[in-house]
């Protein structure tokens, strides 16, 4: 008889734990989903701006994101995980980047051509 209230007080903890709703913000990663393109710190994608840095003075290469930070939906310094990219951090502008739309930095024109344009998933890690 004992084991067998034991059985049913160990029941009724599982049950319990699976009754009790998850945060929503831990049940479910916020992220954007976006247009990305790709591009090369050269002149070749950034004339007249090709000294090599970025629009708030980090070094430009893979990882630097160009966003629109005033009608996007990213800000600056935001540190994000972009889906067949890898992780970012948005520090970056492009005159062609409006709204809903990011500019992924490579360090070769090669990789930038070969990204073309692509939908994706935006992930915030912050």
């Amino acid at each position: 008889m004992k084991r067998l209230i034991i059985l049913i007080e160990i029941i009724i903890i599982i049950l319990l734990l699976y009754a009790i709703p998850e945060k929503e913000t831990n049940a479910k990663q916020k992220y954007f989903l976006m247009t990305a393109t790709a591009y090369y710190p050269g002149h070749e994608c950034t004339h007249p701006y090709d000294d090599g840095y970025t629009a708030i003075g980090d070094v430009a290469g893979k990882g630097c994101i160009a966003i629109d930070p005033v009608n996007g939906p990213l800000k600056f310094g935001q540190i994000v995980f972009v889906e067949g990219y890898g992780r970012g951090v948005c520090n970056d502008v492009g005159s062609a980047i409006k709204g809903w739309e990011i500019d992924l930095c490579y360090d070769t024109i090669g990789e930038a051509k070969e990204w073309g344009v692509q939908l994706v998933k935006v992930y915030l890690l912050e």
